[in-house]
């Protein structure tokens, strides 16, 4: 336990003007070139990101960046809901080292139904940001600083009980404690070092605008290849053939939409195939009675019947990466750049409301389950660790 520090921190950010250049993995000299410029006092950060969907639509979401105290998963203030991957974190945790700092925020909710803090927030909104720029996918972003003292101390006071729900960084989030326990190992640091806290995006888990995206599966490595690679599916799945349909993304996603009582449910496009086959939980199976790692309360989740009921018992020795835009997942099926898949599984996006019921319930999905669009800029704002620097 890290003791009651508060919840939340304002910290001496380290602003990045190029997304291009983001500031991993060589901090140390871009600060030193003044390519990067750290901000002189404590602030916490207003984050807008300015999108559009289709048909033109423009939203903006609203978040917080700050530092968030790190406390491990038993302890429930921040809840997961992902399992992790120990290379992608001890690869995390050696950017951490390799910088001295957190370059890379965790992605965190909460609960503001009273929309307090973006009350809090919204006389800052006006004036000319900090950082502006646009990503290749179009979406503004744009960072405000907040240094009043009297708004950081009642933003401490409203997140003080709040528990936040991880929605993306898992492996980073537990990379950041790994490096405290190493700063621990050789000093103890004061209550409100920076060595107690993480670099964390917050946005209210309420917002309209936090659109969960799918991650679709690219599955390479098939030793039966075509449509009999599916054949062991039939035991625990009903399988729908859909015609010519390998190639339509608006159609799989139509058939997709249409699957009656809340039933898991993907696609499966196979190489060299034009028909695709919708793949739909049987209703009389049950994951945790078949044997799969879970609680009753998440097992007709769809990531839990793709990876353990499909990937683990139909293409078990296959490599599966995923890919959050559908048709770059399709595309790997061609024969260009990053192609030679043998299939893709073509998904729905687990909701805000489900990753709550699993995290509150303690219950973990598969590695890269969820996804949020648009994603956050890489290397907006950086974090430094120095355990003599407070915060508070």
């Amino acid at each position: 336990m890290l003791g009651r520090m508060p919840q939340i921190a304002g910290f001496r950010g380290v602003l990045q003007q190029d997304v291009a250049k983001p500031g991993a993995p060589e901090l140390g000299k871009a600060l030193a070139a003044g390519t990067l410029t750290r901000d002189p006092t404590r602030a916490v950060y207003r984050y807008h990101q300015v999108f559009a969907v289709s048909g033109g639509r423009s939203f903006v979401r609203r978040s917080l960046v700050c530092a968030i105290r790190l406390a491990p998963w038993a302890e429930r203030s921040v809840r997961p809901h992902e399992s992790t991957v120990p290379a992608a974190r001890e690869a995390e945790l050696a950017a951490i080292r390799a910088n001295g700092a957190h370059t890379q925020p965790v992605v965190a909710g909460f609960r503001d139904g009273p929309l307090e803090v973006d009350r809090l927030m919204r006389k800052y909104e006006g004036g000319k940001p900090a950082v502006e720029l646009t990503t290749k996918d179009g979406t503004v972003h744009q960072i405000r600083r907040v240094q009043d003292a009297e708004t950081l101390g009642k933003l401490r006071h409203y997140f003080a009980p709040q528990p936040l729900y991880l929605l993306e960084g898992h492996d980073r989030y537990e990379a950041m404690l790994a490096y405290h326990e190493e700063l621990a190992a050789k000093h103890a640091p004061p209550m409100y070092s920076s060595a107690n806290y993480g670099l964390a995006y917050l946005v209210n888990l309420d917002d309209p605008t936090l659109a969960p995206a799918p991650r679709h599966r690219i599955v390479r490595g098939l030793e039966t290849k075509g449509e009999a690679a599916l054949a062991p599916a039939r035991t625990h799945f009903i399988l729908d053939k859909l015609p010519g349909a390998a190639k339509d993304l608006a159609k799989l996603q139509t058939a997709l939409a249409d699957t009656v009582a809340h039933q898991p449910a993907f696609i499966v496009v196979l190489a060299n195939e034009a028909d695709a086959w919708k793949l739909t939980l049987k209703p009389d199976v049950s994951p945790a009675a078949e044997g799969a790692p879970v609680n009753r309360a998440i097992q007709k989740l769809d990531p839990i019947a793709i990876q353990y009921m499909f990937l683990d018992r139909v293409m078990p020795k296959a490599q599966v990466t995923t890919e959050i835009d559908a048709q770059k997942a399709l595309a790997a099926l061609g024969t260009g750049p990053g192609a030679g898949a043998d299939a893709v599984l073509v998904t729905r996006p687990v909701s805000v409301a489900q990753i709550v019921h699993a995290s509150d319930n303690g219950q973990l999905l598969p590695p890269g389950s969820t996804a949020f669009f648009p994603p956050i800029a890489p290397g907006l704002i950086s974090m430094i660790i120095d355990p003599d620097e407070d915060l508070v």
